[in-house]
């Protein structure tokens, strides 16, 4: 089977085919806010120059994220649109099982992928030294709280993704030599690590409905929080009053 992968929770999209595990033909671009507008062409272009046609995909790997809010919206629609259009499975998988994936291969210790959530702060999560099986379901949070947790499981660890290049300093600080920070060119997952986990669930049947798949945030847009506080109301309420002209004015 031919499997599309799609990752878009970065800054760099990863577009991937592969059959069987096997990789076909993988693309990497930083989008710089354009992702809407060149996701597809990319797509389109990848199948031509593997001299595949769209028609030919058997199945829809994306991933779920955590990450950018807007990149996840828009490949996680696309992907699901691809689905639909082919009339094929979707299955999704969590950007921080694909990091931990991807940097398996040259890993013999444990792996905490972890992705920068904003100052100070990472999403992160840790598996053993497969990339496969994960130990710690996906959390965010200090960098500082996030080491702790995993130094209280002991042994060497491999921390990969930009929220670990970013704090490689505070790493090598806490572990020492127990801790290996990935390269900076390895913070993104690789196009053949999101085909891998995805082609394992499609062996098991484990495929997504694609009318109800949604990005994993982990913790909740700061739009989405604003709606559910009041907050946009109040901001446009006092936006509002600020506007209206004096009340003495208006007596007069």
């Amino acid at each position: 089977m031919l499997a599309l992968a799609i990752d878009t929770s970065g800054e760099i999209c990863t577009l991937a085919l592969g059959r069987d595990r096997e990789l076909a033909a993988e693309r990497r671009f930083h989008h710089k806010m354009n992702l809407l507008r060149r996701i597809l062409p990319n797509v389109d272009q990848m199948l031509s120059d593997a001299g595949l046609k769209p028609a030919e995909v058997g199945a829809v790997v994306v991933a779920l994220g955590p990450g950018s809010f807007t990149g996840l919206r828009i490949g996680v629609t696309i992907a699901k649109s691809l689905a639909f259009s082919l009339s094929k499975p979707i299955v999704g998988v969590g950007t921080l099982d694909a990091l931990a994936r991807s940097a398996a291969p040259t890993a013999n210790e444990l792996i905490c992928p972890m992705i920068h959530a904003r100052a100070g702060e990472v999403y992160w999560s840790l598996t053993d030294s497969s990339g496969t099986v994960r130990l710690a379901d996906y959390e965010v949070g200090t960098v500082v709280r996030a080491l702790e947790a995993v130094a209280e499981r002991g042994g060497s660890v491999h921390f990969c993704g930009t929220g670990a290049t970013r704090n490689a300093e505070t790493i090598r600080h806490r572990f020492g030599g127990a801790a290996v920070v990935g390269e900076p060119w390895s913070e993104y997952p690789l196009g053949g690590a999101l085909l891998d986990l995805g082609f394992r669930r499609i062996e098991r049947s484990e495929f997504d409905d694609a009318s109800t798949l949604a990005p994993m945030y982990v913790r909740k847009p700061t739009p989405v929080v604003r709606l559910e506080t009041g907050a946009f109301a109040k901001r446009h309420s006092e936006r509002s009053e600020e506007s209206r002209p004096d009340s003495s004015l208006r007596s007069e």
